[in-house]
Parts: C-alpha cells; structure tokens; sequence
C-alpha cells in the first residue's frame, strides 16, 4: 500500500520568491480529470481543466469535476487557464471553473472551438477565450513565465505539447500525443523543437503516461483507411460506424470512403453535428457536395448507398447509437445485411456497456464482428517507443509522469530509469502532491494540499456530495428501511410500537417476524437511550440508526440505507 503523503502544511501561504510550485489536482492515479496548478510568487494558471466520467458505483452523477480548494486562498491572483487540447478529459470542467474564476483561456483554434460550445450552453462568456498559433508564445503572469505551444499529433485536430519558460527552468508538458510520421492532416509533432529545447536544457518534463504498457509504436492514423475500407467492400446493407465525434481525421477518413463507394452519409448525435461544423469552418474537414442527408430522408435511398455515423461508441445510453439500436429513429431500422463498426477502444470501465450494445446490435440482426477488416482505430496516444523517444529528444533533468493509474505512472518511470534517468531523477507524483522547483536548481516535494471530486448532477445547481452518491449507491444495491417512532411529548415515553417500512430490501423469510424484531430493536434502543440524547434528535437517530444497522448486517449480511423517523404524538 502507498503511504499517504504528508501535508503541506504551509500550502495557503503564497509561495516565496524564487519557487514554484506544480500542483497536480487531477489526472494523477486515474484516467481523466487532468488539470495541474503552477504557481510562484507572480504568477497563477491552470494547464488544463478535465472531467472524469462517472462509473457505475456513481448512480445519478453526469460528470466528476477537480475539487478546486487549493485556488481558494489564492482566489484573486488567479491568471489563466491553458489548454493543451480539447477533448473532455481536457476541457471538460471548464464551465464549472470559470462560473468561480472568469479567467482567460487559451489554446489552439480547433480546442477552443469546442470549448466555445460547452461556455454557450452554459451561459458563460466566450469572450474569455483566446487563440494561439502552432509554436506561439505568450507571457503569462507577471512572473517571468512564458508559455509555448507545440503541435502534437493524437487523435484530434490542434493538439499540443505546452512549454513553460520559467525562472527555475524550462518545463515541458507533452499533453496527450503520439509521434505519427504519416498524419492525414500534415500536421506532424515538433521534434525538431522538442530537441532544440533539449540542447538548450529542459529543467522538467511531465509525459503522457496512458499507453506505457504497450510495446513498440503506435500505429498511425492512416492505417485505419484498410480495415474501414474493407468494412464498405464487404457490407451489402447500411453501415453503420460509431467513433468519438472529436476524432475528426477518422470522420474524414469515412467521409471520403463513403463518397468513394457512392454513399450519403447521416449524422447522429448532436456532438457529431456541432464538432463537424467546427471542423468545416476552421478548415480541418472537407465535405463533398451533398454527401450528408437527414436522417428523415435515408428511407429514399437503399440500404447499400447509406453510411451512418452515430456517436455513441462507449456504449452511453442516450447516444445516436442507443436510439438506433432502441429503433427511436424513424427510417433507418437496424437489419440483417447491415453492419456496425466500432471505431474506437473501450474506455476503462466501459465494457459491459459496450458488450451489451453489441449483443443488441447482432439480436436487430447486424454483422458487428471485425475479423477479417483489418485495424479500425488506431490510439492517439505514444506507445513505448514514443514514449522513449520524447524523453530522449528532450533530455530532461527531472523526470515527471502524468496522466494515468499509480502503474502506469510507476512503469513510466522505470522506462525512464531503463533510459540511463537515475531515481533521484525521477518524480512520481500522485493527486495533491506539491512539487516544487527553485532557482537555485533544488526541488522537492513539501506534501499534499487538500484535493478530491466534486460531483455534478445536471438537474442540480450545486455540487453533489459524495455521501449523497454514497447513499444511492446503497440504495441502489441494498435498498432503504423506514423506522418511525411516536414520542408523546409530554412524558418522552413512545406513544406508540415503533413501525418499519422497507423499499428494495430483502428480509428473511418471514417478512412480518423480522419488522417485529427490528422494532423491538429499535424500542430497545429508545428505551436505553440517556436522557440527554432522547432530547437531542440528531442524537437519537445516530443511536437508532446504529442501532438497526448492527442487527441488519448480523441476520442478513446486508448493508440498507436506515432511517429513523421521530414524531412526536401524545399516547392514544
């Protein structure tokens, strides 16, 4: 087991002159979420704001957020926000940041277009956002620190490595990339850049961690062109193909596969239809005339000349995909002859999700099997190799894994230390560990400052507490027990037998025997109860709650929500 890290305890005071601090407040132990505090005496920005998607032990929750405590003391020293790229990970919890903090934010014209559309639905001002070019560099702060840009390829458009230039050194942060020598838009990663920064001297680099567990390189995004194209050679009926609507080289791929083999293409999914417009006004995509039609209009055409492309591809349940294989969209009934491709890879946790999606889609009579197509996705994250390779190319003095589980981040380092990186060179860090860097050329890491998760329910203005996903979680699984105890007010004696009601609990055999023994219980624990917590609700219930809890898990090995109800009520 990990220790915990020790507290920093002096991580309200601003920091000194001549240190800075890298606080990583999500995104460290865990997929998503990414966002990372530098602060100095001068200067205070984000890199990054993410979201995680919740799990199914989460009921109820639309999307996880940082929890942002450490910015509090600082509230009004706050910069910037910069981005590396778009995707939700990324950019995700932005709208819930900047309604606290309406900072600037800048990026690449591709990531900030999508941001646009989130701050839009939101009601917040898109006037905050601000473009930068390929290899743009900007001051930030009044601390000396300039931050620079540099394309990355991954798998959307105007992805970037960000470089830091700071008085303590140069930082360089390769946000989510690969290095894909063949890119269907040309647009190919700055070695040339990150070597040169090497040469000059690079203090730190914090690297993608996601794909560390795979050997070699990533394949690039050209190759998916083959088993695609066999998916269109080989399906008599509608194809249908579902990938992330961000993923605009892959649309662009089938876009032009489908003008190839004579084919209109639908659109569904509202993501589809918005990062599409996007990507045509900034020139990242091209369409030929004509080729999109209206879902209302595809029952003019033969299933043969159809590609449907539907969002939905982690298997979520109010996706294009799920209201197709739910047959909510008049005029394209999934059938025998038709085929569905997913063209991506399962996010961690998304399995079942996915398994079920395709179970239904071969049940409506759908081919869904991909042997024989050849490959269909293609990571847009740097496998080993590449990994190496930056490393190598930018020659760091302090080595920092980012993005992704304690082992990916561990297995990166030991990567690292293969390299010829001795361990006092290498930084693994976790949510809430404080690195900190001084001009001096010394480091180290003074503790923890309080991180964690806030939840969002869309139908809820204010975060959602974890003990609120805690207790739907029970009773979701154990269900809830109502004990409800009448208290004549004039003597405290109960007025009446204390009453159990239950909902999605499951007593033992003799349902009317067992709410008899819980109320006795719960008249037991009335009766012993001292005066003094008899007259303090809250106290009371505590008692009863344990009380039933204790007795519950005893006979039925169960864990239900209880909660003790007291009225007061003079005897009959």
């Amino acid at each position: 087991m990990i220790p915990a890290a020790p507290e920093f305890e002096s991580w309200t005071e601003a920091p000194a002159a001549g240190e800075l601090r890298l606080v990583p407040i999500g995104g460290l132990g865990e997929f998503g979420m990414n966002a990372l505090v530098v602060h100095s005496a001068h200067s205070l920005f984000l890199v990054d704001c993410g979201q995680l998607f919740p799990s199914d032990d989460q009921p109820g929750i639309d999307s996880i957020v940082p929890d942002f405590a450490y910015l509090e003391p600082f509230a009004d020293q706050l910069q910037a926000v910069l981005l590396t790229h778009g995707h939700e990970d990324h950019i995700g919890a932005l709208p819930y940041f900047l309604r606290r903090w309406p900072v600037p934010v800048y990026g690449t014209a591709f990531t900030l277009g999508l941001v646009e559309g989130k701050l839009r639905e939101h009601g917040l001002d898109v006037g905050l956002l601000h473009p930068v070019r390929d290899y743009g560099r900007m001051k930030v702060g009044d601390g000396g620190i300039e931050a620079e840009w540099i394309p990355v390829t991954h798998s959307l458009p105007d992805a970037c490595a960000l470089v830091l230039h700071t008085p303590q050194g140069v930082l360089v942060h390769s946000g989510d990339f690969k290095i894909d020598p063949e890119p269907l838009d040309g647009r190919l990663t700055g070695m040339e850049r990150l070597r040169a920064l090497g040469d000059a001297g690079v203090r730190l680099l914090m690297a993608d961690s996601t794909n560390i567990g795979r050997p070699g390189r990533s394949p690039s995004e050209s190759v998916c062109r083959e088993g695609l194209e066999a998916a269109f050679e080989q399906t008599k009926g509608r194809l249908f193909v579902t990938t992330f609507s961000s993923n605009i080289h892959r649309l662009q791929t089938l876009v032009d596969l489908a003008y190839e083999f004579r084919r209109r293409v639908v659109l569904l999914g509202r993501s589809l239809d918005r990062n599409l417009a996007l990507a045509r006004s900034l020139k990242r995509l091209s369409l030929p005339d004509d080729i999109l039609i209206d879902a209302k209009d595809a029952q003019l055409y033969d299933p043969d000349e159809l590609l449907v492309l539907c969002t939905g591809s982690q298997g979520e349940p109010m996706s294009g995909l799920a209201r197709l294989l739910r047959r909510e969209v008049k005029g394209l009934p999934i059938q025998p002859g038709d085929r569905l491709v997913v063209s991506a890879r399962a996010i961690p946790g998304n399995e079942v999700a996915i398994s079920r999606m395709l179970d239904t889609a071969e049940r409506l009579g759908a081919e869904t099997s991909l042997e024989g197509l050849g490959p269909v996705h293609a990571s847009g994250h740097g496998s080993r190799e590449e990994l190496a390779d930056l490393i190598r190319a930018v020659r760091p003095d302090q080595m920092v894994p980012v993005h992704g589980t304690y082992r990916n981040l561990r297995a990166h380092g030991k990567l690292a230390a293969d390299l010829g990186w001795p361990a006092e060179r290498i930084s693994l860090l976790d949510g809430g560990l404080c690195l900190r860097l001084f001009e001096d050329g010394g480091m180290d890491m003074p503790g923890a400052v309080p991180v964690g998760k806030c939840f969002v329910d869309q139908g809820v203005e204010h975060m959602v507490d974890a003990r609120v996903v805690k207790d739907r979680l029970i009773l979701q699984e154990d269900g809830v027990v109502f004990v409800t105890l009448l208290v004549d007010p004039q003597t405290g004696d109960l007025a009446a037998e204390p009453t159990i009601l239950s909902r999605g609990f499951v007593m033992l055999s003799d349902d009317e025997a067992y709410a008899e023994l819980l109320a006795g219980v719960a008249r037991k624990a009335y009766d012993e109860a001292p005066p003094a917590v008899r007259k303090d609700g809250e106290a009371l219930r505590d008692t009863l709650r344990l009380a039933l809890r204790r007795i519950i898990r005893k006979t039925t090995q169960t864990r239900p929500l209880v909660i003790p109800v007291i009225i007061e009520a003079p005897a009959l």
